[in-house]
């Protein structure tokens, strides 16, 4: 039976944020059939995964036994979402900001949003549904060296792992809180490190809920079959991954070149004015390109990327403006394209499978 994992972004640089892959979620469902194989496409997955943004969509669908049944309600989660996110935007703070001694948003807002969502006591292993999240921790040990690292929140361990008595909540706002744009965040109880967004190493967490799966597979295994000395890696063949972008924009550069060379300083990379940061940028979407890269060469026709193409950054500040957005991204032809192939894959690929029978996750690697 294929394992499925559901990847979802974080915000984009140049395309929009967690309510696109929302948009692109429910238009997908309207192109397949109604009943069987619309609900297939959600209630099968295995495995959520998302960064930031993207944390916010799996912990929505993870906190609901039939997350298709829970799809109606997800764009005006990010309705609320978008507006509660204005809440913290102010002039004195935005000053403030543009002197280097302030983050540009207020994020107890968004906190006091995802808390009276989910429940401010709601413990990570309290979800209905497998999820594996990213972050990154500010000050953590890595062998026995004091350093900041990589930190992956899941619950797909057993009942004593640390990750499963986490406050969601808490562990949503380490994954989504990009530096500049908000505080570090530390959590509700004030004590350990603090950390900040999961974008800064995985924007696009496909990988990283890949290697998860086969982590849970490889411990099943081990305790299944505990006198066999086999050290073969876990098989591939099961695993089925679908991963979510927030949209693409045309980026690119076109330096002047003299004998082969340009010479840029860090004005040009970090304080352009026409295209401020633009360093940081690149860093962040090539690291999403290397991703994609990395699963297509590792899983070949079992993994899918889903990423529409945009004209311009997309954003919404409250939820007619969601739809407003929505609405024009779903009715260029090239959204409508990819959204075929993505619809092509699912069919073929086996995610479906006998939807009309079978619409609960398989129990590989849980």
């Amino acid at each position: 039976m294929p394992h499925r994992i559901l990847s979802m972004d974080g915000s984009s640089i140049s395309g929009g944020e967690g309510y696109v892959t929302t948009g692109m979620l429910g238009a997908l469902r309207q192109t397949l059939d109604s009943g069987g194989d619309r609900r297939a496409l959600l209630n099968q997955v295995d495995l959520f995964v998302g960064t930031s943004a993207g944390s916010f969509n799996a912990a929505f669908f993870a906190s609901a036994a039939d997350p298709d049944s829970a799809y109606d309600k997800s764009l005006q989660f990010w309705g609320e979402a978008v507006a509660m996110n204005r809440k913290g935007v102010s002039l004195g703070r935005t000053l403030l900001a543009l002197t280097g001694a302030s983050s540009f948003l207020d994020s107890n807002y968004m906190r006091d949003f995802l808390g009276g969502y989910f429940g401010m006591t709601t413990r990570l292993g309290d979800l209905k549904r497998k999820v594996v999240i990213p972050s990154f921790q500010l000050d953590g040990q890595r062998k026995g060296v004091r350093t900041w690292k990589s930190k992956i929140f899941h619950n797909t361990g057993p009942e004593n792992d640390p990750d499963m008595n986490e406050l969601l909540i808490d562990v949503l706002m380490r994954s989504g809180s990009p530096p500049l744009s908000y505080p570090i965040y530390q959590g509700l109880k004030e004590r350990g490190s603090g950390y900040v967004d999961g974008g800064l190493y995985a924007n696009n967490p496909s990988l990283v809920g890949l290697a998860q799966a086969i982590n849970n597979s490889s411990r099943k295994s081990k305790h299944e079959q505990v006198d066999t000395l086999s050290t073969e890696p876990p098989s591939l063949d099961s695993i089925l991954v679908l991963s979510m972008g927030n949209g693409i924009m045309s980026s690119f550069l076109s330096p002047t070149f003299r004998s082969g060379e340009s010479n840029w300083g860090f004005a040009r990379w970090l304080l352009d004015t026409r295209d401020p940061m633009v360093l940081v940028k690149m860093l962040l979407e090539a690291g999403s390109d290397a991703v994609n890269y990395q699963c297509r060469m590792i899983l070949r026709k079992k993994y899918f990327r889903l990423d529409p193409i945009v004209d311009q950054r997309i954003s919404a500040y409250d939820a007619k403006a969601v739809e407003a957005a929505l609405v024009q991204l779903l009715s260029q032809q090239s959204t409508m394209d990819q959204l075929q192939r993505t619809r092509h894959w699912l069919e073929k690929s086996g995610w479906l499978g006998d939807s009309r029978q079978d619409t609960q996750p398989s129990q590989v690697g849980t």
